[in-house]
């Protein structure tokens, strides 16, 4: 049986880079709809939208993020002076000293959201700082930085009752990485509010498994993910509200990486590197492992129909406008949503 899903988007950054490909609302609407999709899910990047995302285009928000907080919100000011180039350049970073500083793009883009009618928002738990991301070895543990979003996420839900689903999502750095069923139970519990659930990155949770090299041993492993919760007494596609589908099969990358960082080859000494060039090298990085590729292959539909989501997100990279719509058209035929 093929089910599909009510909301069916295409991630939209919402900067100028993206949105100069298009000509106007009407322009980026015809390319959704080519893979059967009906709205956006969108990120905001401080930039005006020139008109051109109205609100009915608008299924989700994806809320900002930064990829390492914990060091901010707990005070260790220390390690934020040894991971940044100077307490100035962080403090400017995040825009301050002070926890709202962190709170307040959370509390702008909930409002958007609210404005423009969005059914969900999406919140990354996850941390890792640039230098983790390479040595895979972090400071914070899953369950800290599951209990300090909740710290999070529950101050931001306590300051009024939002009219749309508040969805956390999987990362494969420290924080929810879907691998534990009780952290993932303590974490949807303990979110306040009658609103919640998951938002599944499909290809994040790959990135788990650096031995995966198939759709099909990617298919099977995300099955275990589920009987795993479910024989842990967490059946968690009762909270999996949304996905976000794509393909991540970037084991042999990270593998690569792994040994020749220890050998000593292309090793980074991050004493001699600045704060923003080893944050463009860790992009690359991340990109490297995290490869956002159309998810075709056998049992893709059947495990998506045993989620059986309320949203799906076509999280695609794109390397040019056409090569993009090209994905869009071939994930939606696969799904039959087209």
């Amino acid at each position: 049986m093929n089910k599909i899903p009510p909301y069916r988007s295409m991630n939209f950054p919402v900067y100028a880079g993206m949105l100069n490909q298009f000509k106007d609302s009407k322009d980026i609407e015809n390319y959704y709809k080519q893979g059967g999709l009906n709205g956006l899910e969108v990120i905001l990047a401080g930039e005006s939208d020139q008109g051109k995302i109205l609100p009915e285009m608008v299924n989700g928000v994806h809320l900002f993020f930064h990829i390492f907080w914990m060091d901010f919100w707990l005070g260790d000011y220390g390690r934020l002076d040894e991971e940044f180039d100077s307490r100035d350049q962080w403090i400017n970073y995040y825009g301050g000293m002070d926890r709202n500083a962190y709170l307040d793009p959370f509390r702008r883009d909930l409002e958007y959201a609210e404005k423009v009618g969005a059914k969900y928002v999406v919140f990354h738990v996850s941390e890792v700082t640039l230098r983790e991301s390479y040595l895979y070895r972090y400071k914070y543990s899953d369950r800290k930085v599951i209990d300090t979003a909740l710290e999070v996420i529950n101050i931001l839900l306590s300051e009024r009752e939002y009219p749309f689903d508040f969805l956390v999502e999987n990362l494969w750095w420290s924080g929810l990485t879907m691998k534990d069923p009780g952290l993932t139970r303590r974490l949807v519990e303990g979110i306040r509010s009658d609103r919640k659930g998951i938002m599944l990155d499909i290809g994040h949770y790959m990135n788990t498994n650096s031995r995966l090299r198939t759709p099909e041993q990617a298919v099977d492993y995300l099955h275990r993910m589920l009987d795993k919760h479910e024989k842990a007494g967490f059946p968690v596609t009762d909270w999996i509200k949304g996905i976000h589908l794509q393909m991540s099969l970037g084991g042999a990358y990270k593998m690569k990486q792994k040994r020749e960082w220890k050998s000593g080859e292309n090793r980074i000494n991050f004493d001699e590197i600045s704060f923003y060039d080893l944050y463009t090298l860790a992009y690359r990085h991340a990109e490297s492992i995290d490869l956002h590729q159309p998810f075709i292959g056998r049992g893709v539909k059947e495990l998506i129909d045993r989620i059986d989501p309320k949203y799906v997100t076509f999280e695609l990279r794109q390397k040019s406008k056409d090569q993009y719509e090209q994905f869009i058209i071939e994930q939606g035929k696969f799904l039959g949503y087209v």
